[in-house]
C-alpha cells in the first residue's frame, strides 16, 4: 500500500523513519512529508493527493500540536481524501478515545511501539480484514464508538528493528553533520508530569514487556558506523533516549565504552556524542571518562531545585544530586543546559526562591523556567482532577497555582518573558546554543592562532549575565506578587507591563552580543574547515546502508557535505524549518528537542487552542470557548498605559554583529492561554497579540494583530517611532535597532519587540493579514 507519513522534522524525525522503515520491509511504498507549522496545511494536503496516498500516518507526538494535527485530518479529509488515516505517538495513545472523535476524521489510532502494529493495520486494510484483530490498535468500531483491541508487548529485542530509514540529508551544526540516534527506550522514573514514563507503564499495562529495553553496544555502533561513513566522516549523534546514562556509572561507561570500541572496529573516526540524563546518573568521575569518550553536551533533567518542588512532582530525592551533576559536567568539560519546572500546583513563594537562588550558583549554565504542565493522562493531570482543579480540555488542560501570590508570579512572568523564554529566536533559545557550539569548535576544528581561548570567555560572559539576569528579573516578578494584591487588577497589569518592557529593552542588547558572537563562532569554522574526504563504505556495511534507504544518496551526501549548506532531501524539510528561507543562514542547527514534554528539554510553548471546538468547515481554526468579546461591557475601557518614560533602557553600545545560526533548542510554551482564567487573581485573560509589518518608502509600517476590541499599547524603541495606539510608523537608525509594545486588554497583558534586521524575514503586510482576518 501506498503510506504517507507526517510529522514535525525539525532535524529528522526518528520515530516516522522507524515505522517507514518496518512499513517498507513488508513491502510498502512509504512517504514522509514533513509538516513543522500550520501554515504548511495546504502544501502537505496537496503532496498527499498527488502522492496518491492510501493510508496517512500523522505522528502527533506532543499535546501542545495535536490541534494542529487534527486539523490537517480534517483538511485531507474535506479536500477529497477518501483513504485511512491513522495517529501515533505519546499524545494520540493516551488520549486515543479523544483523538478518535469523528470531527477530526481518524479512523485508527496505533499505540504504544507502532512497527509491528502499522504492518498488520497495512496488511489488514490491503486484504479488507476487520480491525478488531491487530492488537496494539484503538480505532472507530460499530456506530463510531472508540474501541481497543487487544494489547501488544513491547518489543522486547530492539536489535531486531530495521534501523530507521534516513528520508533527507542531514541538518549540520557549525558544518558538521548532526545525525540523531536513539540506542534505547523507556525511563525507570515515575516524575508525575511526564508523558513518557505515562506512556511505557501503559503500554506495560495493555500488553506487558519491560519499559526500560536497550540495544546492544554492537548494533548501536553499526548504525553510526553506516551513517558516519555516508555523511563523509565527523559527525555529531544526537541520542534521543529517554536517558543516555543508565542507573548506575559503572553499567553507563561499560555501554560507552562498547560503543566506542565497536565505532573504531567499524572504521569510525572523530564522532561527538550528546544526550539526556537524569542528575543522580553524573558522578565527577563518570564526566570525565564521558569527556574522553567524545560526550560535548548532556542535557541534565533538574526540573526543580527545592525539596518542596522535586517532591511535589514525584522527582523523589534527586534534587540532591543537582549540584553535584551540574558541578561534575562544567569541571569535566560537558556543556549542560536545564530547564526549571518552578511552578507547579502546590508551589510556594519559598520554592520560587530557591530556584531563583540555584539559577544564580549555576549561572555558568543556560537555563529556562516555566510551570509543569498536566499532560494528558499523566499522573499529575488525573490528581489535579481529582481535586478538581483542572480546567481546558484534552487538546490543553490547564490549572491555577493553589497560592494566588505564585499563581500571579506564574501569570506576570508568562507575559513579562514571554519574547524572551519562548519565541524561537528568543534571547534564552539563543544562548541555549552558546556553550554547545563551543564545544564542537574545540573538537572538530583546530586552532592556529589561539583564537578560541578568547572566544570561549566571550561565551561564558555572555551566558553567565543572561542567566543572572534572568534571576534578577524573575526577582522583580516575585517582589510584584509579595508587594501588590493579586486581586489588584489595574497594578498587577501595569506592573506587569513595564516589567515586559524592561526584559524587551535588556534583550536589545543580548541579542546584538549574541550575533557579534554566533557570527565569530561560524566564521573560525568556515576558516579552519578543510575539505570532507570520499570515505569507502567498508566491507560488511554497504548492505546495511541499501537496507536504511541509504545507497542512493551516499555519493549526493559525501559530496554534498564539502562545504555549508549543501543538502539532499526527501520530500525535504520547508526551507526553513520554521524560519524564513530568504535568510541565508548556512549551518542549520534547530533541534526540537525530544520529547517536548517529558519534563527534559523542554517547555512548550506557542500554546494551543484548548478545546475542542472544531469545525470542520474550517479546518485551521479551533475555536475555544471564548470569552464574550467585552465581558458585558460597553464603555471604554481605562487601562491606564505605563507612563511615557518607563521601561526605557538606553541601548548598550555593542559593535554590529552578523546574523546569528539558527537555534540549537527550540522551547515552546505549551501553558494554555487561551482558555479564560480565575478572575480573582488579575492577568486571567492573556491577550493573543502579534505585530504585522510592512515596509513602506522611509520605513516600516508596523500594526498590533489583536482580536480584542479594546486595548491600549505603549510603544518604546529606537530609531523614530510616529503615530499611536494599534499602528505606528517606524524608522529605524541602524539594523540592531528595536521597537516594542506593551499591549493591555481587559484582563491581560502582552509585550512584543522587533528587530529591525528581522523585519525583512519576520515580516507579513499588513494587507494580507487583513485579508486573512
Amino acid at each position: 500500500m501506498r503510506l504517507a507519513l507526517i510529522g514535525a522534522d525539525f532535524e529528522e524525525n526518528l520515530g516516522l523513519g522507524m515505522i517507514a522503515a518496518a512499513a517498507e520491509g513488508a513491502g510498502h511504498t512509504v512517504r514522509v512529508i514533513a509538516f513543522n507549522q500550520p501554515s504548511e496545511a495546504a502544501a502537505v494536503v496537496a503532496q498527499v493527493l498527488a502522492a496518491g496516498a492510501e493510508v496517512v500516518g500523522l505522528g502527533v507526538q506532543f499535546q501542545h500540536r495535536a490541534h494542529e494535527f487534527f486539523a490537517l485530518s480534517a483538511r485531507l479529509r474535506a479536500a477529497g481524501f477518501r483513504g485511512h488515516v491513522t495517529a501515533g505517538g505519546q499524545y494520540p495513545t493516551l488520549a486515543w478515545r479523544e483523538s478518535l472523535a469523528p470531527r477530526y476524521g481518524i479512523d485508527s489510532v496505533v499505540l504504544h511501539d507502532g512497527e509491528a502494529t502499522v504492518v498488520d493495520l497495512l496488511s489488514a486494510l490491503r486484504e479488507g480484514r476487520s480491525l478488531d484483530g491487530v492488537p496494539g490498535l484503538a480505532y472507530r468500531g460499530a456506530g463510531g464508538v472508540p474501541t481497543q483491541t487487544a494489547g501488544r508487548r513491547l518489543v522486547d529485542d530492539l536489535d531486531a528493528l530495521p534501523f530507521a530509514r534516513r528520508y533527507r540529508a542531514h541538518t549540520r551544526h557549525l558544518g558538521v553533520p548532526f545525525v540523531p540516534i536513539m540506542a534505547s527506550r523507556g525511563c525507570w522514573g515515575a516524575c508525575s508530569y511526564c508523558s513518557i514514563t505515562t506512556f511505557y507503564r501503559d503500554a506495560r499495562d495493555h500488553g506487558g514487556g519491560r519499559t526500560v529495553r536497550l540495544r546492544s553496544p554492537d548494533n548501536v555502533a553499526r548504525e553510526m558506523a553506516v551513517l558516519w561513513h555516508a555523511a563523509g566522516g565527523d559527525s555529531i549523534f544526537c541520542f534521543h533516549d529517554d536517558n543516555f546514562l543508565l542507573p548506575r556509572p559503572e553499567a553507563t561507561l561499560d555501554r560507552v565504552r562498547a560503543i566506542r570500541a565497536a565505532l573504531d572496529g567499524y572504521g569510525v573516526g572523530r564522532a561527538a556524542m550528546i544526550g539526556k540524563c537524569r542528575p543522580e546518573t553524573v558522578t565527577p568521575a563518570l564526566a570525565k571518562q564521558l569527556r574522553a569518550l567524545g560526550v560535548l553536551r548532556l542535557y541534565v533533567g533538574v526540573e526543580n531545585a527545592s525539596e518542596h518542588g522535586a517532591g511535589d512532582l514525584n522527582r523523589g530525592r534527586q534534587w540532591q544530586a543537582v549540584h553535584t551533576a551540574l558541578d561534575a559536567c562544567r569541571e569535566a568539560g560537558i556543556f549542560v543546559c536545564y530547564n526549571l519546572l518552578i511552578f507547579e500546583p502546590d508551589a510556594t513563594l519559598d520554592d520560587l526562591r530557591a530556584n531563583v537562588r540555584f539559577m544564580r550558583e549555576h549561572a555558568e549554565h543556560p537555563v529556562n523556567f516555566c510551570r509543569a504542565e498536566p499532560y494528558h493522562g499523566t499522573p499529575l493531570h488525573l490528581d489535579l482532577e481529582t481535586r478538581g482543579r483542572l480546567s481546558g480540555s484534552h487538546l490543553g488542560w490547564d490549572y491555577r497555582l493553589e497560592d494566588p501570590r505564585v499563581e500571579a508570579v506564574f501569570r506576570i512572568t508568562s507575559a513579562a518573558f514571554r519574547q524572551r523564554n519562548f519565541d524561537p529566536d528568543g534571547v534564552a533559545n539563543r544562548y541555549m546554543g552558546l556553550g554547545y557550539s563551543m564545544k564542537l569548535l574545540e573538537f572538530f576544528y583546530a586552532d592556529a592562532t589561539g583564537a578560541l581561548g578568547a572566544l570561549d570567555r566571550r561565551v561564558r560572559a555572555v551566558t553567565r549575565g543572561i542567566a543572572t539576569e534572568t534571576a534578577d528579573l524573575l526577582d522583580e516578578a516575585l517582589s510584584l506578587a509579595e508587594r501588590l494584591d493579586p486581586s489588584d487588577h489595574d497594578a498587577l497589569e501595569r506592573e506587569t507591563a513595564l516589567l515586559g518592557l524592561r526584559v524587551s529593552a535588556a534583550d536589545r542588547a543580548w541579542h546584538v552580543a549574541l550575533d557579534e558572537l554566533y557570527a565569530d563562532m561560524a566564521e573560525h569554522a568556515r576558516r579552519a574547515r578543510r575539505p570532507r574526504p570520499t570515505l569507502r563504505m567498508p566491507r560488511g556495511l554497504s548492505q546495511v546502508a541499501h537496507q536504511m534507504a541509504l545507497g542512493a544518496s551516499l555519493a549526493l551526501w559525501a559530496a554534498g557535505v564539502s562545504g555549508c549548506g549543501a543538502s539532499t532531501t526527501v520530500d525535504p524539510v520547508p526551507v526553513d524549518t520554521g524560519r524564513d528561507a530568504s535568510d541565508a543562514v548556512t549551518d542549520q542547527m534547530v533541534v526540537d528537542p525530544l520529547p517536548l514534554d517529558a519534563g527534559f528539554d523542554v517547555t512548550v510553548v506557542d500554546p494551543l487552542p484548548l478545546d475542542a471546538g472544531f469545525d470542520v468547515a474550517a479546518p485551521d481554526r479551533v475555536v475555544v470557548d471564548p470569552p464574550p468579546p467585552d465581558a458585558g461591557v460597553d464603555v471604554p475601557m481605562v487601562v491606564d498605559p505605563p507612563p511615557p518614560d518607563a521601561g526605557r533602557r538606553d541601548a548598550l553600545n555593542l559593535p554590529a554583529g552578523g546574523r546569528s545560526l539558527p537555534l540549537i533548542d527550540q522551547w515552546r510554551d505549551t501553558a494554555p492561554r487561551r482558555s479564560r482564567r480565575d478572575e480573582a487573581v488579575a492577568l486571567y485573560a492573556p491577550p493573543d497579540a502579534s505585530l504585522a509589518v510592512e515596509r513602506v518608502e522611509g520605513g516600516v509600517r508596523v500594526q498590533v494583530r489583536l482580536g480584542e476590541a479594546l486595548a491600549s499599547t505603549r510603544w518604546e524603541g529606537d530609531g523614530r517611532i510616529t503615530g499611536e495606539g494599534r499602528e505606528v510608523r517606524w524608522e529605524p537608525g541602524g539594523s540592531d535597532d528595536q521597537l516594542r509594545v506593551a499591549v493591555r486588554t481587559r484582563g491581560g497583558v502582552a509585550v512584543l519587540a522587533l528587530r529591525a534586521c528581522d523585519v525583512d524575514r519576520k515580516g507579513r503586510s499588513i494587507a494580507e493579514i487583513r485579508d486573512d482576518a
